[in-house]
């Protein structure tokens, strides 16, 4: 057996008797306090133990030690056993009537010097609020896609992220009120009969913000190879042949456009390439004359996910098209197919929609010619396969 023990701390940081009186309690167990990390306290293993405890408001300082302080308390009959986060200095006593203040105007400054400190710490506390929430501050839906859409909305915008980082906040928030008014309660020596739970609110909190840290941070790992267009990406000119000029233009970045996002813990791996063969805009759209090919994949943790991308994405009506299903090839387990036939007096293309999965793997193709998308099946399902 372990000869050390980690512990959630139950009761707010700032309540004091709370704090006395759960150590106390731990030691009844055979626990002694033996240090903090967060919302974590460690206690060694030990025989049971009836222990008073005392929490000194630590001093002002970068170590938060008072040599001198322990001192005197060692000469009172009391045992100095570290720092409880760098909030207190924690001792133990095994007389049980052990009183570690004698002069309440002492403790009372003591209570005052450490309330004004705690209160201060409201500053970092509000500049983490603005950090969290300015990351996902672009981050906009509306409940008809939650209701309707829910895996492409969660696909495409870091919904969940943004929601931890508003409850995360909102549980550490309320964990550092509660303390605040424990610890005032206590300074007014008023009893009552429990004690603040916000310890519980700060230790979920921390862990949906370190969640949330997760998320942000995991883009720059770069553990997912990206993949590149010109390898394995089906194009405009794979499509249309030699017709149409669809060669890149090195000055123009709005012929051609790719982008990669790699999975991180809410959203899946993403692929995202676009192609058209001239560019120009038309009532402030791409000019629909000419052939364009737009491709989305996306790879899901979970087969399930990507069976509900595609079933959300086949309810979604294009002018009028509908999406139907295809004889399956290419080892694919679903193939959907939607076209979108242009007023006979318009110059406009046909647009065709194909929706694709295989296994975890979703493609959404989008192309605007005159070519029949389905004869391009094989070279969908490599693209698919090679990611």
């Amino acid at each position: 057996m372990s000869k050390t023990v980690w512990r959630v701390t139950p009761v707010n940081g700032y309540d004091i008797p709370g704090l006395e009186g759960w150590l106390e309690r731990q030691a009844a167990k055979g626990l002694l306090f033996s240090m903090t990390a967060g919302p974590l306290t460690l206690f060694s293993r030990g025989e049971p133990a009836a222990l008073r405890f005392h929490l000194e408001p630590a001093p002002n300082k970068p170590d938060r030690l008072d040599p001198e302080l322990n001192a005197l308390y060692e000469q009172a009959g009391w045992r100095y056993l570290g720092l409880f986060r760098s909030s207190f200095a924690v001792f133990a006593s095994e007389q049980l009537d052990a009183q570690a203040h004698t002069d309440p105007e002492v403790w009372d400054y003591a209570l005052r010097r450490f309330f004004r400190r705690k209160l201060l710490a409201g500053l970092g506390l509000l500049a983490l609020n603005f950090v969290f929430l300015s990351l996902y501050w672009g981050c906009s839906f509306s409940w008809s896609e939650l209701r309707w859409f829910p895996v492409t909305l969660l696909s495409r915008q870091p919904v969940i992220a943004a929601a931890l980082s508003i409850l995360g906040l909102a549980l550490t928030d309320l964990s550092w009120l509660l303390g605040l008014a424990a610890l005032v309660r206590y300074r007014r020596a008023q009893k009552s009969s429990g004690h603040s739970r916000g310890g519980a609110l700060l230790a979920a909190g921390t862990l949906i913000l370190l969640l949330v840290l997760t998320e942000t941070l995991w883009p720059i790992t770069g553990l997912n190879p990206q993949l590149h267009p010109a390898d394995d990406f089906v194009t405009l000119a794979d499509l249309e042949g030699d017709g149409p000029d669809v060669q890149v233009n090195s000055q123009t970045r709005d012929y051609y456009n790719c982008g990669y996002n790699c999975a991180t813990l809410f959203l899946p791996e993403r692929w995202s390439f676009w192609q058209t063969a001239r560019h120009r805009w038309v009532n402030g759209a791409a000019d629909p004359t000419v052939p364009a090919l737009k491709l989305q994949i996306y790879r899901y943790p979970l087969p399930l996910l990507a069976g509900q991308m595609v079933q959300e994405q086949s309810r979604i009506h294009h002018n009028g098209g509908t999406y139907e299903a295809c004889g399956l090839s290419q080892r694919l387990d679903q193939v959907l197919l939607s076209l979108d036939r242009p007023d006979p007096e318009s110059a406009s293309l046909p647009t065709a929609r194909l929706i694709l999965r295989q296994g975890r793997t979703v493609l959404l193709a989008e192309y605007r010619g005159d070519q029949d998308l389905l004869q391009f099946l094989p070279r969908f399902a490599q693209v698919m396969r090679s990611l």
